[in-house]
């Protein structure tokens, strides 16, 4: 599996569809607006997950934390 990009990863069913992204494999982005105040459970220990800025109503923002899938 590859990269995915997960926006209201951090939220109340976000974080369970990020946490089964991880166990079938595929890297992570929680796209959330303060990534520095994510509470992101499972992967970051493997590098498969990360937290990136974006506002869901700036368009701006979310074509980069999108574009970050390397």
């Amino acid at each position: 599996m590859g990269s995915v990009t997960v926006f209201g990863g951090t939220g109340f069913l976000g974080r369970h569809i990020v946490e089964g992204l991880i166990r079938e494999g595929a890297t992570v982005r929680a796209a959330v607006p303060h990534p520095n105040r994510a509470a992101i459970r499972g992967g970051p220990e493997r590098g498969q997950l990360a937290a990136v800025a974006a506002d869901v109503r700036d368009e701006g923002t979310v074509a980069a934390a999108d574009s970050r899938a390397g």
